[in-house]
């Protein structure tokens, strides 16, 4: 459940974008970071509710709560091998798993079957315990009475890859569509329908991310049509109306980088992970964006391959391999 104090939780021209490449200009390692290895096992999903209630999902179909904001955790086998978890409050949460959705009413311990109209995509968001959105490989999909019944909402054949409700009605979902490009869209009446509002060339958006009703972040990747993928954060302040990028990393290019997730724990601090090791970071609101590993952090684990969940308020869970969880607090 992505949540900044909102009502729920959680066209634009060539000419313009700008570009702002990042610059190293704070010592993250003066932050208050606090790392731990649950299991050797690798998270690969996360929710919290609040700062101190979460739930993190491994690779060996293990479930992990905390109550306490990490301080303890309990675990169970689920049997289930999710990909992405939301909880609406401390009883009720969906989970993804491949080609499956499920829901939990006891807080974890039990789940079922969900039926969906057709196949699954891999993104979800509940508005509460009635009202949620599963995206498909070509559309979404839709319930309002807690995933008994389902509609499918058309998205022009796109499929949705991250979804953000600023507040009932008004949502922004990022989508991967490679052929047209058309890689974010807008909703005004609860996800019934969508308009795309960004669809510059190359451009492909995997997460979004609103500090309030009008600011916002997508990360994503700029795709160099046959040399490789350039991590890249747009940025808006009109609600989702109209995009502007922010971000990108061009020295990497041939390793094909693409950041993952995004997310702030207030107005001036934020993350994004990659999909490898270019995972970045601000202090200063989204105005400039720092590589990792370009700063030294005593017992902060090595940034390659290990951030694959990224959750939490105004503390910062990073999940990710061999089971380490290292909070932003």
């Amino acid at each position: 459940m992505k949540s900044i104090n909102l009502f729920i939780r959680r066209s634009v021209s060539v000419g313009g974008l700008f570009m702002l490449l990042f610059a190293v200009n704070f010592n993250i390692a003066a932050q208050n970071f606090e790392s731990s290895q649950l299991t050797s096992n690798t998270f690969v999903a996360s929710c919290f509710i609040n700062d101190n209630e979460g739930w993190l999902a491994d690779n060996k179909a293990m479930l992990w709560h905390t109550i306490n904001a990490g301080e303890t955790w309990d675990s169970i086998s689920i049997e289930k091998y999710f990909l992405k978890l939301d909880f609406t409050d401390a009883l009720n949460g969906f989970a993804l798993a491949t080609n499956a959705a499920y829901k939990t009413s006891d807080g974890g311990h039990t789940w079922i079957t969900l039926t969906l109209p057709g196949t699954i995509g891999n993104a979800l968001y509940f508005l509460n315990n009635d009202i949620g959105l599963i995206s498909g490989t070509q559309g979404s999909y839709r319930t309002t009475n807690g995933g008994t019944t389902w509609s499918t909402v058309s998205t022009d054949n796109a499929s949705f890859t991250d979804y953000y409700f600023m507040n009932a009605t008004v949502g922004i979902a990022t989508a991967n569509d490679d052929e047209l490009y058309k890689s974010i869209w807008r909703t005004t009446d609860g996800g019934l329908t969508w308009s795309n509002v960004f669809n510059e060339p190359n451009y492909i958006m995997n997460a979004i991310w609103f500090n309030n009703e009008n600011t916002g972040w997508a990360a994503g990747y700029y795709d160099q049509i046959g040399l490789g993928r350039e991590p890249e954060i747009i940025h808006t302040t009109d609600g989702g109306l109209t995009w502007q990028s922010v971000y990108r990393n061009p020295a990497i290019v041939s390793k094909g980088e693409s950041l993952m997730d995004i997310r702030f724990r207030n107005t001036l601090e934020g993350f994004a992970i990659s999909n490898y090791s270019e995972s970045v970071y601000t202090t200063d609101g989204g105005l400039t964006w720092n590589l990792i590993y370009e700063n030294q952090i005593p017992g902060f684990p090595l940034p390659q391959g290990i951030y694959k969940s990224l959750d939490g308020n105004n503390e910062m869970y990073l999940s990710g391999k061999l089971g380490y969880v290292v909070k932003w607090k």
